[in-house]
């Protein structure tokens, strides 16, 4: 009986219609301002946490992507927010995969200059070098 009661009572608590808040964004100026002259015009006032870890999949998962050209969109400021967190993520993410890429590179450049010469190919380099001397030598003297 009790929770049959509950029902009846005030508690504060303000109810959520959808449809009459995304009216409301897409009317013009001049209705706004004659809605909220009578008072009937809702606020809007749900905020989304878009720094909650429980909903990481929505910026993340491709599964939860928002398509704003499909026919059930509906543009609030909720989504909005959305959308611009999830783009300044996707930058972020960008950002940081080309600076590490970069770090990547400079780390390759520095072990190539580290890397010494095989103590094989530095004698044949070495030799090689050597034979042409003596055969430009033997030129020069042919010459004169």
């Amino acid at each position: 009986m009790a929770l049959l009661m509950m029902d009846d009572e005030d508690d504060g608590r303000k109810h959520f219609n959808y449809k009459q808040i995304v009216e409301q964004q897409n009317l013009s100026k001049k209705k706004k301002k004659l809605l909220m002259k009578k008072k009937e015009l809702l606020e809007d006032d749900f905020q989304v946490n878009v720094a909650d870890t429980r909903f990481q999949a929505m910026f993340t998962s491709p599964l939860f992507n928002v398509d704003p050209s499909d026919p059930n969109f509906k543009k609030t400021k909720a989504v909005e927010r959305i959308l611009e967190e999830k783009a300044r993520r996707r930058e972020q993410k960008q950002q940081d995969l080309h600076e590490a890429s970069k770090e990547q590179e400079n780390k390759m450049a520095k072990k190539e200059a580290k890397k010494s010469i095989d103590p094989a190919l530095s004698v044949l380099v070495k030799s090689v070098k050597n034979k042409t001397e003596q055969f430009q030598a033997r030129k020069k003297q042919k010459i004169k």
